[in-house]
């Protein structure tokens, strides 16, 4: 029987609660700014989305998954360079403020209809991106702080080359969940 590792169980429940925590304040940071724009910044806003809405058209799967992964790679590169966490946090938090701050101004926008908007034009592909951005968020950060543990200089290449093929293959992970983010969006775009 593997004994665990306790202080590697306490880390990454750190880093888990640490990540999630951080998007909510995201949110909720981006919900309270379209809260608090003045007034001519709002209505110049919702005539903006309000024209938007007649006027745009469905995209491809292509351009709506390029505009998910986008964020994707920058948390995951994040989790390669010295000060990836800076680049990788920066990156998580923009997301989460945009996605607080379109939600917001849906509702905004059309009141009721814009909870329903949100409901069912946000919500559907983010039940699965959100869990998807921590998910690598959560890896950058551990990886990060984990790429030089080990013992002996062999020990120390042959663990970071185990611990580089993981951080990938949990990229590649995040990269299907994106998809699966995307074709929901596609999928779901004429309702």
């Amino acid at each position: 029987m593997v004994k665990r590792n306790k202080w590697l169980d306490k880390r990454g429940q750190k880093i888990i609660i640490i990540v999630c925590l951080s998007f909510l304040v995201g949110v909720m940071g981006g919900a309270i700014a379209a809260n608090l724009m003045g007034p001519n910044a709002k209505s110049e806003l919702i005539l903006w989305m309000k024209n938007g809405a007649q006027t745009q058209q469905s995209s491809s799967f292509t351009a709506i998954f390029w505009k998910y992964l986008k964020y994707d790679i920058i948390i995951w590169l994040g989790g390669w360079l010295q000060l990836g966490l800076f680049l990788s946090g920066m990156a998580f938090l923009l997301r989460s403020i945009s996605l607080g701050f379109a939600s917001a101004m849906m509702m905004v926008t059309y009141g009721v209809k814009g909870v329903w908007g949100a409901m069912f034009g946000i919500l559907p592909q983010n039940i699965i991106l959100i869990p998807a951005y921590i998910f690598i968020m959560c890896a950058a950060i551990y990886y990060l702080l984990t790429w030089n543990d080990g013992n002996g200089k062999r020990g120390l290449k042959r663990e970071r080359r185990r611990k580089q093929t993981e951080y990938c293959i949990i990229f590649l992970a995040s990269i299907v969940l994106v998809a699966i983010g995307a074709g929901i969006e596609v999928a779901l775009y004429p309702l």
